[in-house]
């Protein structure tokens, strides 16, 4: 089944949620003080975002959207390139991860971070782009963005 929106609950453990290629082995990133003062580790086929507390429960959303779109009360806003393959990907904390069909194609994915009534939402906006770029659109007090963002990451072991 193909989505358009999903959500779910999860724990966050280490301060990140990552998304990954469907099945990938070693999927979760090293992280780098570049990484942590830009918000995000990133390399081909996995990337793991820096959460907005280091432990607790949150909501993630999933959803294909047409353009990059963010609420006036998010805190944080990443965008980074990612190519879905056959099998879609996975969402998720170290501790549990969530597959989630999403059609074959190339992304500029959208993270975004905000409170809700002391409750941590996340969202990944997935709007198909041939050509995508990584960007940091709002940065909170937490982060320190580089003028050129750190595009290297290692597999965690």
């Amino acid at each position: 089944m193909r989505m358009s929106e999903c959500s779910f609950e999860t724990e966050i453990f280490y301060s990140q949620i990552a998304l990954f290629k469907y099945g990938l082995d070693n999927p979760f990133n090293d992280w780098r003080k570049p990484h942590v003062n830009q918000g995000f580790s990133w390399r081909d086929g996995s990337v793991s975002f820096g959460t907005l507390s280091s432990k607790g429960d949150c909501k993630i959303t999933v959803k294909l959207t047409k353009q990059i779109e963010t609420d006036d009360d998010v805190i944080r806003a990443i965008v980074v390139p990612f190519k879905v393959e056959k099998g879609g990907i996975e969402i998720g904390s170290v501790m549990e991860t969530v597959p989630i069909d999403i059609p074959e194609g190339t992304y500029e994915v959208l993270f975004t971070a905000k409170n809700a009534n002391g409750y941590e939402h996340y969202t990944f906006s997935f709007i198909e782009n041939e050509n995508p770029k990584a960007k940091v659109l709002k940065a909170d007090d937490e982060l320190n963005v580089p003028d050129r963002l750190f595009m290297e990451a290692n597999p965690a072991i």
